[in-house]
């Protein structure tokens, strides 16, 4: 089990062009994919960043974040009331001003098989909780949002986000969100 919020003992950075990939398999083809062949060509094309943790042996796991925004749009809510306040609550006079939220997007967060359940999860979103809070400083960024497999819904609501919308309730994936200013509370 990793130290509470600690990385300890082992490497974690910004993944580097030429830098070998230690062995990793989180058991989901498209993420350990998308970690050997795709992640350094979207941080070239600034699509997104992706982060590592590796011991000296593997990779135990990675995330990728890129910006986002969240389109808030009435069909996607069961009521025009629902629509509403779910708006008044996100964004001040909506009438007036934004109809979309300044986020930021988990693109992909993945653990190797040989690290589930040790809480490096939990740490790569405190650490992702932690860059939106600086990012606040000098741009605004009111959300993270992610697209979560029906597997891991449990784990980002424990960790505080809430689903957008019971529109997708029966689909594989469903959109999520962390509210930034429920810090506050």
């Amino acid at each position: 089990m990793l130290k509470r919020n600690s990385l300890e003992g082992l490497s974690f950075f910004q993944l580097k062009e030429n830098y070998p990939i230690k062995p990793f398999d989180c058991e989901d083809d498209d993420l350990n994919d998308f970690l050997f062949n795709k992640a350094l060509l979207y941080q070239k094309e600034l699509l997104a960043t992706t982060f590592i943790v590796e011991d000296k042996e593997r990779t135990l796991g990675y995330y990728s974040v890129l910006n986002d925004s969240l389109q808030l749009k009435e069909e996607d809510f069961p009521s025009k009331s629902k629509y509403k306040k779910f708006l008044s609550h996100l964004i001040p006079h909506p009438k007036r001003h934004l109809k979309s939220v300044p986020a930021v997007k988990i693109g992909r967060l993945a653990i190797d098989k040989t690290y589930k359940g040790k809480g490096l999860g939990m740490i790569f979103i405190r650490n992702i909780i932690a860059d939106c809070v600086k990012l606040n400083q000098q741009i605004a960024c009111r959300l993270i949002t992610v697209d979560a497999y029906k597997g891991a819904l449990t784990f980002y609501q424990k960790l505080g986000f809430e689903f957008l919308t019971e529109k997708d309730n029966n689909e594989d994936i469903r959109q999520m969100f962390f509210d930034l200013t429920n810090l506050d509370n």
